[in-house]
């Protein structure tokens, strides 16, 4: 059991309880694999919140991880049961999305902006707003490596443009279009919303 244990901890993120990184990726081949068999279609999205920095040090350590706690709540809330998450680094996620195209994908990027950005996160009272930029790329069936670098390349462009931007990578990102989330777009529904974990601690 304690082998159990520190094997689910190794592959599990302390704060957010989401995937880390290498675990992710390890996960992203298998259904890249997967995928490859039945010809399906995936996309990869990276999304970084805004100026996290103000943040950590307006508040202290706890309300900024409670804060990462309740983003990972509420980004989980909008995914399917066989989309994959995981954390990145400190307030940098990464979804896995299989069966989607890029437009479906920049659809759900929009509806997270929407649904867990845009309403405000309340500690001790106290009304957070926060946003996020995101990098989108198709996988195609290329290696995970590939198409996880053209989602980091995705999301730098989408910063360089502002707050709430999101971006999807192009073979010639001086083309690229950028896109910019709002409250209030007319976004379409994400059908099998899936909850794992509440909005409190």
């Amino acid at each position: 059991m304690q082998c159990e244990a520190t094997a689910l901890n190794e592959q599990t993120d302390w704060l957010t309880g989401l995937y880390t990184r290498q675990t992710f990726l390890a996960m992203l081949f298998r259904e890249t694999d997967r995928m490859q068999r039945m010809n399906t279609p995936m996309s990869v999205a990276l999304f970084d919140i805004d100026d996290f920095t103000h943040w950590n040090t307006r508040l202290d350590a706890n309300a900024c991880d409670q804060l990462l706690w309740l983003v990972a709540a509420r980004t989980i809330r909008l995914l399917r049961s066989y989309d994959l998450l995981g954390r990145a680094g400190k307030d940098k996620f990464l979804i896995a999305l299989p069966g989607c195209r890029i437009a479906k994908a920049v659809r759900l990027a929009e509806r997270l902006q929407s649904d867990a950005f845009c309403v405000p996160f309340h500690l001790e009272s106290e009304p957070i707003r926060l946003s996020a930029c995101f990098g989108i790329a198709s996988s195609e069936g290329r290696s995970p490596v590939v198409v996880l670098r053209e989602a980091e390349e995705a999301l730098r462009q989408a910063k360089a443009s502002g707050p709430g931007s999101i971006q999807c990578f192009e073979e010639f990102p001086a083309q690229a279009a950028f896109l910019s989330s709002h409250c209030d777009d007319d976004l379409i529904p994400c059908n099998e919303a899936h909850s794992v974990l509440g909005d409190s601690p």
